[in-house]
């Protein structure tokens, strides 16, 4: 029998938390299951289809972190989410870096929030588990995965290991070290003649060389034609220029943590199109040619002209971040960066700011004299004027610059 209604699964150690729940969510559009303690909560799992899980992290005997890496390993295709205090706002974070948890929720909070959080989580995952969407991707027979040398990275940089072993793991794939270090002495990073992955990742600084890694590791995984190169090249730097700018506003706004804690999230909000042109190259030339038949229409509204509702580039890339299990931050701006407005409250700002860099960078490379272009309306208020007039200019000099990559 189908499942009618979606199930989370509350853990906590904590019997007047989890009576609360129950009472706060009795009319909610989901069921609530309740375990005390991590063995409780597995039983339930193993017995029931859970869709997502709401783990506090100080619990006895196996705390928040121990139990989602159990979850993770056996129950993939849950949603975790871990709750925990401020002063364990850290762990918290470890928990997305490593792939444990999709999104975090500090206390204190209120049922209130906890409901649209998760209400807007289920729904991401119905769009995400869509037909429509799902019968495009199975129209993919190996889909593209992550390498392990990425993940050797992040599981290093989290653990703070030094430099030189950093180093070492990507040097274990010489292809991958070798196409790392094209990037890094592009003229879009200005690097000349750095012959050493330690040396670029000093130059550079780790977080750059972060970008640069996961870039190669999602290509590396697929087999490009010549003819790729340029839309390659253009897709990666409009991603390496909001990657690089996005930060420049974002710092001026209340929840700028979420960009110095994930670093590349301009970098895969526009993954779709890579997925698009691999796998699906005469739809991607469709929409191309849409476009140089009416400029005034972006990729994503020529998508939308064609007849590709619903199964745009937005939840194409959504779809294989969330595989690739990625934090919710980067699912969310790759779904909504054309539709801020259906994006959580959670990471609204962050989204809006991504939409705006991208309709600007859509602007400049329409334009015929760029230099002649002043930046468009801001979105949002505490910004300086001068700052994102300093950032359009800089935005305008990337533009003539290119992202080395041969197909």
């Amino acid at each position: 029998m189908a499942k009618t209604t979606d199930k989370v699964l509350f853990v906590d150690d904590e019997i007047n938390i989890l009576k609360s729940i129950q009472r706060g969510f009795l009319n909610s559009s989901f069921d609530v299951m309740t375990a005390e303690c991590a063995k409780d909560g597995l039983k339930i799992l193993e017995d029931g289809e859970i869709d997502v899980l709401v783990t506090d992290y100080r619990m006895p005997e196996i705390d928040g972190l121990q139990f989602l890496k159990i979850v993770k390993k056996r129950y993939p295709e849950v949603n975790r989410v871990i709750l925990s205090g401020f002063i364990e706002k850290s762990i918290a974070v470890e928990s997305l870096t490593r792939g444990l948890a999709s999104t975090y929720i500090l206390k204190p909070w209120t049922n209130e929030d906890i409901e649209e959080r998760i209400t807007h989580i289920l729904s991401m995952r119905k769009i995400l588990k869509s037909k429509k969407l799902l019968g495009v991707i199975n129209q993919i027979e190996n889909l593209p995965f992550l390498s392990n040398i990425y993940q050797e990275f992040m599981d290093a940089v989290n653990e703070e290991k030094p430099m030189s072993a950093i180093s070492k793991i990507i040097q274990k794939d010489p292809s991958i070290a070798t196409k790392v270090l094209q990037v890094a002495n592009s003229a879009f990073y200005g690097l000349k003649n750095c012959t050493s992955i330690t040396q670029a990742s000093v130059t550079l600084g780790l977080d750059t060389l972060q970008d640069i890694l996961l870039t190669i590791s999602i290509l590396n995984t697929m087999k490009w034609k010549k003819e790729h190169t340029r839309p390659l090249r253009d897709i990666f730097l409009q991603s390496f220029i909001m990657n690089t700018h996005l930060p420049v506003v974002h710092r001026y706004l209340p929840e700028s943590r979420y960009y110095k804690v994930f670093p590349s999230i301009g970098l895969t909000y526009d993954v779709g199109k890579i997925i698009l042109l691999q796998y699906f190259p005469e739809r991607f030339n469709k929409v191309k040619h849409y476009m140089s038949c009416y400029p005034d229409k972006d990729f994503y509204q020529s998508e939308l002209m064609c007849g590709y509702h619903e199964i745009t580039h937005q939840e194409i890339g959504a779809f294989f971040l969330d595989c690739w299990n990625l934090p919710e931050i980067f699912v969310e701006t790759a779904m909504y960066h054309h539709t801020p407005e259906k994006s959580s409250v959670q990471y609204r700002e962050i989204v809006e700011l991504t939409a705006y860099l991208d309709s600007s960078i859509d602007l400049l490379r329409k334009a015929k004299e760029i230099d002649s272009i002043e930046a468009p309306p801001f979105p949002q208020e505490g910004v300086p004027r001068t700052v994102i007039d300093e950032m359009f200019t800089s935005m305008k000099k990337k533009m003539k610059k290119q992202i080395f990559f041969e197909a």
